[in-house]
């Protein structure tokens, strides 16, 4: 857009530098608009560029001095932050129409990744104590303090479990792929997903740890990936977990572990 040369008034119109607050000319708050409307024919954003030009003298003017045309400055600086209101407003159209002519984003998927996470962290190249222990830790999000109370192990040992979980998965050479339902290895990850769902729905039902009792929604969401868990292979006696079957009817698989 080129540059508006700045509105000096009327031709031959006697000059007037009486200076306001700030150093500015005393009428430039209505002269300053009235002009800038003239030279672009937008009221609004005109007064909003003069009142930018006056904060500008208001900064400028008291260390550097009042310029020898006060009112040609602001004009001036008017005509400049107009232009870039102007270009600004310009480019959010352009942005706005170009989101506008995007196609709709499809619906997220309904699948749910957390059963799938649950067999890719059951990872073959551990034991499957230290399978579950990294499962409940990275997965279930239990604390390491609320898995050595499921273990009856000291914290620290749990601890040492998990870490070296953590290392044996970083030094193997075997991937994260997940064999198929009745494939070879297949079973004993699922022996071992069944018991992590198992333990988090003991750990939902009664807490270990905190004031609640209860955390319903640990209990809800072990029950929910249960149900999830692949039908057929499930059918294999092999292949249930110790108190699976009281996960899945949401009944304690236990007594009280807290005595309460």
């Amino acid at each position: 857009m080129p540059m508006p040369a700045p509105c000096t008034g009327q031709p031959g119109a006697p000059r007037d530098h009486r200076a306001g607050r700030g150093g500015a000319p005393a009428d430039s708050g209505t002269s300053g608009p009235r002009c800038a409307r003239a030279a672009h024919g937008d009221f609004a954003a005109s007064e909003d560029a003069v009142q930018e030009a006056l904060i500008a003298a208001a900064l400028h003017w008291p260390a550097e001095g009042v310029p020898e045309q006060p009112r040609g400055w602001l004009l001036t600086t008017a005509s400049r932050r107009y232009t870039d209101l102007v270009r600004s407003e310009r480019a959010r159209h352009r942005r706005e129409e170009k989101v506008a002519r995007e196609p709709a984003a499809g619906d997220a998927p309904g699948a749910d990744d957390s059963l799938m996470l649950l067999f890719m962290c059951c990872h073959p190249a551990l034991t499957p104590s230290s399978a579950v222990a990294l499962t409940l830790r990275a997965v279930g999000g239990l604390s390491t303090a609320e898995i050595a109370g499921a273990h009856l192990v000291p914290e620290a040992t749990m601890a040492q479990r998990i870490s070296r979980a953590k290392q044996r998965v970083r030094a193997s050479d075997r991937g994260f792929g997940l064999p198929g339902p009745g494939t070879e290895g297949w079973a004993p990850r699922l022996r071992s997903v069944l018991h992590v769902l198992y333990l988090m729905f003991n750990e939902g039902h009664t807490a270990t740890r905190g004031a609640a009792l209860h955390r319903a929604d640990l209990s809800e969401e072990a029950v929910r990936l249960a149900g999830g868990a692949p039908g057929p292979s499930r059918r294999c006696r092999g292949d249930r977990a110790p108190g699976a079957d009281a996960a899945d009817r949401g009944a304690s698989p236990g007594p009280d572990r807290r005595g309460r």
